[in-house]
């Protein structure tokens, strides 16, 4: 009898080894890929040289592990007993708080110390870049009223200050000192005179007595409903702003949904759980437009963080404005079918073709606030393509003569890329301008709005 159980026990293990390695060499069953961002690792050749260094055995041994047989739902599976026997998740980037609220780490680790020491451990220094980025916003809003531009800053309330009893206990954190980038920027934007609106105050004073969650419990962002109200105010805001009327929103009857809209559960997708999380069912709603003949179609750019995707994917932005593109963190441009990516547009002709441009972005985004925009755009509205280029090259000549270690790595990317060296020396120095235009072109200094304008934007902005 025992026997027969052992040749049962090893005919069955060697069936299922034959047949998880039948699925990794040939899918017969094809299952639903796992979310989150991944680095796809291809076959390694197998040489000599990367035989001996050792670097064949560790690319084999990563493309093993992402390509064995019924991966995804083994993960998942595995995923979901860590959710289940431990309240844990398998994702350093999502934390579980009470009653299974998800947090992103960003967010709780700025809720309990500032998310200033992921840049420097030095308050004066954060002070400083902080001052410097509201500086030139003030300095970008005045030179664009010279062209009936608007520019204004939208501060969307991040899920912790609106929701904190739902927080995971802290057990990393133990800095709470330290520069908050929403402090410090609000005061400053409120004694420069800078143009914004923030949603904070606002969602905390509504949590209690609106029908619908402002934020998701699975999801990071606010939810569909809540941006849809906030993106009706903005409308109103900037009617204010310009002095004109705009087509205004038409929110609908609320109702409840059992399915979710991306990305009201953008967090829990990401643990690539076996099982939904329980959780309130969601409120939605429909989404139109007031129709209004006399309304203008203004052009509307938006930069900053991922809050504005509840706006883009869901609000008929095209019956509202003329042009409405987004540039994601000032990287890559949506809601334009021409253009990809920002290196692809004139910052020039895209200034002055728009007639209000908002900055969006929440308190743990504002560390990184604008994303070098308004660096770009301070340049471009004071000086011509021509004293660009010139004052790009000075700071070639001064890379090529005064500072070796920049140059070497310029030449290591040369070698390493085949761009050619003038190009990859060309790009650094532009780097280096629109890093501290202040520190090549002293008009830009200070606290006082410059002289020079680039003369050039006159004539653009009146085609």
């Amino acid at each position: 009898m025992k026997d027969i159980l052992y040749k049962i026990l090893f005919f069955s293990t060697i069936a299922i080894m034959l047949v998880f390695l039948v699925q990794t060499v040939h899918p017969f069953v094809h299952f639903e890929p796992l979310n989150g961002v991944t680095t796809k690792t291809e076959v390694p050749d197998l040489t000599l040289q990367n035989y001996v260094d050792g670097s064949f055995q560790k690319n084999a041994e990563q493309y093993c592990r992402e390509h064995f047989g019924f991966r995804e739902p083994l993960i998942r599976r595995y995923n979901q007993y860590l959710w289940d026997c431990f309240h844990e998740t398998n994702n350093a980037n999502v934390l579980r708080g009470k009653g299974n609220w998800l947090f992103s780490l960003a967010t709780v680790r700025d809720h309990y110390e500032s998310q200033m020491y992921l840049y420097t451990d030095d308050p004066a220094e954060m002070k400083q870049i902080l001052e410097t980025e509201a500086l030139r916003l003030w300095k970008v809003q005045e030179l664009l009223k010279e062209y009936n531009i608007h520019i204004f800053v939208d501060i969307n309330p991040p899920k912790d200050m609106i929701y904190p009893e739902y927080l995971p206990r802290n057990r990393s954190f133990t800095r709470p000192e330290g520069v908050r980038a929403y402090d410090y920027l609000k005061k400053r934007f409120d004694e420069l005179g800078v143009d914004y609106i923030d949603f904070i105050p606002v969602f905390r004073g509504i949590k209690d007595s609106v029908k619908y969650q402002l934020f998701p419990e699975t999801g990071t962002h606010w939810s569909n409903i809540a941006s849809w109200q906030a993106f009706d105010s903005i409308i109103r805001y900037m009617e204010d702003l310009g002095n004109q009327n705009l087509v205004n929103l038409y929110i609908g009857e609320m109702h409840h949904h059992n399915e979710t809209r991306h990305p009201d559960n953008d967090l829990e997708l990401v643990l690539n759980l076996a099982s939904p999380i329980k959780a309130s069912k969601n409120v939605y709603a429909y989404v139109g437009v007031e129709r209004d003949s006399t309304a203008a179609k203004p052009n509307f750019l938006v930069v900053g963080d991922s809050y504005y995707w509840n706006i883009l994917n869901y609000i008929p932005l095209w019956e509202i404005f003329q042009s409405y593109p987004y540039w994601y963190y000032n990287s890559t441009i949506h809601g334009d079918k021409e253009h990809r990516s920002t290196s692809e547009v004139d910052l020039e002709q895209e200034l002055m073709q728009n007639d209000y441009i908002m900055l969006i972005y929440n308190p743990v985004t504002l560390y990184e606030f604008s994303s070098r925009f308004l660096s770009k755009v301070l340049v471009s509205l004071c000086y011509d393509k021509t004293t660009i280029d010139s004052m790009v090259r000075e700071i070639v000549e001064t890379i090529t003569l005064y500072n070796p270690d920049l140059y070497d790595k310029a030449s290591h990317v040369h070698e390493k890329t085949g761009q050619s060296l003038e190009k990859v020396l060309y790009d650094d120095a532009l780097y280096l301008l629109y890093t501290e235009p202040e520190k090549y072109f002293k008009d830009l200094e200070g606290n006082k709005l410059p002289t020079s304008r680039n003369k050039d934007l006159k004539a653009i902005r009146q085609k």
